[in-house]
């Protein structure tokens, strides 16, 4: 017997593995830009806290300060002449909104507590909200994502 063409089966079989694999690549990729905005949200978090730990361990100040315009943070030593210690730019999607009590800077005293408490709000690359509070006295930082 001699075949000529393909069975129905075989087409809807073959356009079926081809259809998975169209519908795959794209949740990679949103999956991705996720993991990259949530790693740079952990920075974020671990360069806050480095601040408030240095300023323990050195008893000296620090300060996180946040440019919102360039959607831009950087972390700051003020010992006898002010430090830069990083520069970190938000690329992955994340952008710096406001603050609440705290304007464009995050301190830290001598022993590690906040000259304010308060919170930074940022958004995602597809408007959802985050906040990130800073606790009074412990400096505690906290990320809570808007669902």
């Amino acid at each position: 017997m001699d075949r000529k063409g393909f069975t129905l089966v075989e087409v809807i079989l073959v356009i079926s593995i081809l259809g998975i694999f169209f519908l795959i690549s794209p949740l990679k990729a949103s999956s991705a830009l996720s993991y990259r905005e949530r790693k740079e949200l952990s920075t974020f978090k671990k360069d806050i806290d480095y601040a408030r730990n240095r300023a323990i361990v050195e008893s000296c100040m620090y300060s996180v300060f946040l440019n919102f315009d360039k959607n831009y943070y950087i972390v700051k030593k003020h010992d006898r002449v002010e430090i830069v210690l990083k520069k970190y730019e938000f690329k992955s999607g994340l952008k710096l909104i406001n603050t609440k009590n705290l304007g464009n800077q995050i301190s830290f005293g001598y022993s590690g507590t906040p000259s304010k408490a308060g919170t930074v709000f940022l958004e995602d690359r597809k408007g959802k909200k985050i906040k990130i509070t800073i606790v009074p006295v412990t400096g505690k930082v906290n990320i809570y994502i808007d669902d």
